[in-house]
């Protein structure tokens, strides 16, 4: 037997880490088999055989199961309780949506080729414990952060930006938040990632989740504590008249209510290559297996808007992403065509990660600043582009600017029927119009919608 798959904890005493306890003195008060299981102590005449005993019934990831791992001893036993339940651990929104589409009431009542295709396909994002606070999660290539003295099986009671929040959430939130140019070419990093700030400076609700009732979510925007803007900028409502005819409040009473995003945005991937079976490569012209992404910037009609209980139900106007399902996507777990595909908008509500303070819609010149919807026509035609309407707000479907008619101006900007099909194959997807109508912006959208 050749001894090598063994992970080290590199000791030096010239650098003080003479132990595992240098490392941390805490769980080295537990000792190695008191979270991997094993023996600890082994009576063998060789090295290969006290390897074996030493290694009987051990645990490569003592946390996988709470009870063995963290919770043991009464250590973590709440938090792991209710990491249980969590989003992180249940991914509780994928499976409400699986379950919808499909015609069942809960993920649960779904036969068993649906949950068994989701746990092979979908689930693989599940993380535990120690896949946070001590190494990498798998789903992000795994393994310890570092093999250096003094570092490998190290807890860190915050993890790492890098290695477990961008490395999982990162070819939406962590290309946005990074400003990735490869997947989001001119994009800049987002304006609180520029003045140091973290994840965990906004996000300060609780990851581990609240316990059993986090079952209930249907998205992740249901998770109680969610971070908001209006959570540091309340103060910047009346900064100036965008704010204050803008600003949402769920009544529409001084104005359209539009989300932050809507105005501060910049473009964000929307991904096309999260089917079932071959996921990988089916959108791929030369089967590379690389991930297809399309950036783009889009607005439409929120459908929470005003509804009571409902996540960011005060915007009435909000940043959408184009969701990559058809009605064959889980063909490969022997579901032909989804019975209930239009039951759900695939247009859906985002929060890009990607905040700018001037961007595309934000920007205006100072003698626009006072001209909100009467707008001077003549200087927009020679060249003044800064106006409102321009950037955001159509007049009606026929009315033309010179040659330039509203509903053109603004067809990169808001959700119309013209959205509707593949920004993959091109082809039509008529059959997505019925779910997306409470989405969609119309092509003829007149002022008096708003004012």
């Amino acid at each position: 037997m050749v001894l090598t798959d063994k992970v080290l904890i590199r000791l030096n005493a010239t650098r003080g880490v003479n132990s595992f306890k240098d490392i941390d003195p805490n769980h080295s008060a537990i000792g190695c088999a008191g979270c991997h299981g094993g023996v600890s102590q082994v009576d063998a005449a060789d090295d290969t055989s006290a390897y074996r005993a030493a290694h009987t019934g051990m645990l490569r990831d003592p946390s996988a199961i709470g009870e063995l791992g963290c919770s043991g001893s009464s250590c973590h036993g709440e938090i792991v309780t209710r990491n249980e339940t969590s989003m992180h651990s249940n991914l509780w929104g994928e499976k409400a949506h699986v379950a919808l589409r499909n015609g069942y009431e809960s993920f649960n009542d779904c036969p068993a080729e649906i949950q068994e295709g989701y746990t092979n396909d979908c689930a693989s994002c599940h993380t535990t414990c120690g896949q946070c606070h001590i190494s990498r999660p798998n789903a992000a290539g795994g393994g310890f952060l570092e093999q250096r003295v003094g570092y490998s099986h190290k807890f860190l009671a915050t993890p790492s930006e890098e290695n477990v929040c961008t490395a999982c959430h990162g070819s939406r939130v962590g290309d946005d938040w990074n400003a990735n140019q490869e997947r989001v070419p001119g994009n800049v990093p987002d304006v609180h990632n520029e003045y140091g700030l973290t994840c965990l400076d906004c996000h300060s609700e609780d990851l581990h989740g609240e316990g059993p009732s986090d079952a209930q979510y249907t998205s992740r925007y249901e998770v109680s504590g969610l971070p908001q803007c209006i959570d540091c900028h309340a103060a910047d409502r009346d900064d100036n008249i965008y704010h204050t005819q803008h600003w949402p409040n769920a009544n529409a009473t001084d104005g359209s209510d539009l989300s932050c995003y809507a105005c501060h945005s910049q473009q964000y991937n929307n991904c096309n290559t999260c089917h079932a079976g071959t996921w990988k490569s089916e959108y791929e012209p030369d089967n590379s297996g690389e991930y297809r992404v399309y950036p783009l910037f889009k607005m439409g009609l929120n459908p929470n808007y005003g509804i009571e209980d409902k996540p960011h139900n005060n915007s009435e106007y909000v940043a959408v992403r184009h969701v990559p399902v058809s009605p064959d996507a889980f063909r490969e777990w022997g579901i032909a065509t989804m019975p209930n595909y239009s039951a759900k908008e695939t247009w859906k509500y985002t929060s890009p990660h990607n905040i700018k303070r001037w961007t595309d819609r934000t920007y205006v010149t100072e003698a626009d600043s006072g001209l909100w919807v009467n707008v001077n026509p003549s200087a927009a035609l020679n060249g003044d582009n800064g106006y409102c309407f321009l950037k955001c707000h159509y007049s009606n479907g026929t009315t033309t600017l010179g040659t330039m008619t509203h509903v053109a101006v603004n067809t990169d900007v808001f959700v119309t029927q013209a959205d509707l099909e593949s920004d993959v194959t091109g082809e039509d997807l008529s059959d997505e119009i019925e779910a997306n109508q409470k989405v969609l912006v119309n092509d003829s959208f007149p002022c008096g919608a708003c004012h």
